[in-house]
């Protein structure tokens, strides 16, 4: 950004920088023009513009009249025409203001950090230096030299203007104290030997003497390869001024036919002058904004990888990182080594199963379960869709203790290599508290029932048939009052029924003799009485040794899922299925409707949650999701032989 945008500095400043950016342009203007005295073929004013440019770009529109007036100055002394030096002073004003105004209005960056700013420096550039030489032939036909206008000298003009700000201005828009004070942190020796080859270049070109592309193309090789060195080892003042070095001492070889480049004539030497300022200025520019931007990148991401690493490190829940093959611990934070008692080169000595439990089959998620994104291999083909809830399992500390372990695992990429990303949060005191709970509601629910069973329930049977008694007396001596009598037996036979269904809701196996078929084969004879056909069907490798407590979940997740399939499945068969064999029980509801929403296939739904909280309270797992050919599916995997208190031990 220029200095135009920022605080407006006070006018001596403004007067003592016109005053050298006055001097600075007539000086070499003057020199450019004066050539021809001292034995050069043509006249080469190559660095008015680049400093003119600079100057207006780094300083602010009020240099303007001092361009204007040092231009104009040095035109009207070496070529006597006030009319023409007004015009070219306003020429090189004007475009420098032009060309400014393109770079500050497209964001150029004066580092050079972004390969756009190369182009647009030169774009700008060329656009700016256009309107000197096009305003120079306008005053030269105002004062009737028509005839000194012609396309050649109007494009020879516009490069030399062109060329000398890609040499000169890089060099000064760049230069800063931060340029200074990282020049100052190189290493001297290779500062040194480098700027030995670039003075060696520029002698060879002045000194050797010509042989054509014997000598020229090697040397012209050799200085790109500086070129290329400094911009990889230096800042782009070095490399830009040791550019503006070679271009310079390129020129003066071809004006006094001196050295490398003597005898080319003016056209072809000036050819060449201009394509040396080219290769090597745009070779300095395109590469400085390249490794700025391969910094930026790396710093970028040197930044990301430290906010990570912070965010890893002060977590306050354990976290990991280990190879997906080998299953050893790759990174570990603090939280990690706090709950399970190793410290970090013990950890990173160890794998994922020291963590297991004794009888823990799973330290981590099958593929498919909860706490994954991925599908399990059975799965697959069925499209069962993991849930987005934590897998819960057990982990063996250090000292032997065993936690309860919610865990979340995602697939990532360390550094090339696949690795699994697990977050383990122990919710030991929160489970012992979950099952205290449940335990105790469990236990209401059962003592509440049996009472209704036992006492209300009892004393109701009573009253009906005694009613009903009544009710068959008053037939045969009191006929005016046998209807009251019926009408207050059904009332009671309503009763009865009323406070048969609250105790089957209290205990739901009670009715069915505590048998998980019975109960099924019941919940689907009643489900059918909605148009939709509910089928129950029993697969019974071995018989079911589960607990009561287990049975009674296994019905409820059974029963939310009926009904789900009933409300919203929208199909017209929900099918049942019980299977288990020595060491399974397995429970599936599978329906032909639409499927479930999407809420519903993650496991966000109120239903949906109960259900799998109560698949982890007996030790399953539970998924929920699209059956094989539509519809949905919900699936219910349990061990054999484990009740709610030892599935929680």
């Amino acid at each position: 950004m220029s200095v135009a945008g920022s605080a407006q500095p006070q006018w001596p400043k403004v007067g003592l920088r016109g005053v050298i950016v006055f001097a600075a342009i007539f000086m070499t203007g003057s020199i450019g023009f004066l050539l021809p005295k001292f034995g050069a073929d043509f006249i080469l004013p190559l660095l008015p513009s680049g400093i003119a440019m600079a100057a207006r770009y780094r300083w602010g529109p009020r240099m303007w009249p001092f361009v204007f007036a040092s231009v104009a100055a040095v035109d009207w002394a070496h070529e006597q025409i006030l009319i023409e030096a007004l015009a070219v002073g306003g020429g090189l004003a004007g475009g420098t203001a032009l060309t400014a105004w393109l770079l500050e209005h497209y964001r150029f960056d004066a580092a050079f950090a972004h390969v756009r700013d190369v182009a647009l420096f030169i774009l700008a550039s060329a656009a700016g230096m256009s309107l000197m030489p096009t305003l120079g032939f306008i005053g030269l036909a105002l004062v009737g030299r028509h005839t000194d206008f012609s396309l050649e000298r109007w494009i020879d003009w516009w490069s030399n203007m062109l060329a000398g700000v890609l040499v000169v201005a890089p060099v000064l828009i760049s230069m800063s104290r931060h340029s200074l004070v990282s020049l100052s942190e190189r290493s001297w020796i290779a500062l040194g030997l480098w700027s030995t080859g670039i003075a060696g270049c520029c002698a060879a070109i002045l000194l050797v003497p010509t042989s054509g592309p014997i000598v020229r193309a090697p040397l012209l090789v050799l200085e790109i390869l500086l070129i290329v060195v400094g911009a990889m080892r230096f800042d782009l003042v070095m490399t830009a001024g040791a550019a503006l070095a070679i271009s310079m001492t390129t020129a003066l070889s071809v004006d006094f036919n001196l050295g490398v480049f003597s005898q080319l004539g003016k056209l072809p030497g000036l050819t060449v002058v201009w394509s040396v300022i080219a290769a090597l200025t745009g070779l300095s520019l395109i590469i400085t904004a390249l490794l700025a931007e391969r910094d930026a990148q790396s710093s970028a991401r040197l930044r990301a990888e430290h906010r990570y690493a912070e965010i890893f490190e002060g977590s306050p829940q354990p976290v990991w990182v280990h190879s997906r093959d080998t299953g050893r611990f790759l990174l570990v934070n603090a939280a990690a080594m706090r709950q399970y008692g190793w410290n970090q080169q013990e950890f990173l000595m160890r794998s994922v199963a020291d963590l297991a439990a004794p009888g823990q089959l799973h330290v981590l998620p099958e593929p498919g379960e909860e706490g994954t994104g991925e599908l399990a291999g059975q799965f697959r083909d069925t499209a069962i869709a993991p849930a987005t809830d934590p897998f819960e399992t057990r982990h063996r500390t250090r000292g032997g203790r065993v936690l309860d372990v919610e865990v979340w695992t995602r697939a990532i990429d360390l550094a090339g290599y696949p690795a699994t990303l697990v977050f383990a949060i122990d919710v030991t005191e929160r489970r012992t508290f979950g099952r205290a709970l449940a335990e105790a509601i469990a236990s209401e629910q059962h003592r509440i029932g049996q009472e209704m069973h036992d006492g209300l329930g009892q004393e109701l049977t009573g009253l009906s048939l005694s009613v009903q008694a009544l009710a068959n007396r008053a037939q045969r001596e009191w006929a005016d009052r046998a209807a009251d009598l019926e009408q207050l037996a059904a009332m009671v036979a309503r009763c009865i029924k009323g406070a048969r269904l609250i105790v089957q809701g209290l205990s739901p196996l009670s009715d069915a003799d505590d048998s998980l078929e019975a109960a099924l084969e019941a919940l689907a004879r009643r489900s059918s009485l909605s148009g939709t056909s509910v089928r129950f069907q029993a697969r019974l490798q071995a018989p079911l040794s589960i607990a009561l407590d287990v049975r009674s979940h296994l019905f409820r997740i059974a029963q939310e899922s009926v009904q789900n399939a009933l409300k919203h499945a929208g199909g017209t068969v929900v099918e049942i299925e019980l299977s288990c064999n020595a060491e399974r029980v397995q429970l599936s509801i599978i329906d032909n409707g639409r499927g479930l929403a999407p809420d519903a296939q993650l496991g966000k739904g109120l239903g949906m949650r109960t259900m799998r909280f109560r698949a982890r309270s007996i030790g399953g797992r539970l998924f929920i999701g699209l059956g094989e050919n539509g519809g949905s599916r919900v699936y219910c995997d349990v061990p054999q032989a484990v009740s709610v208190e030892e599935s929680n031990r």
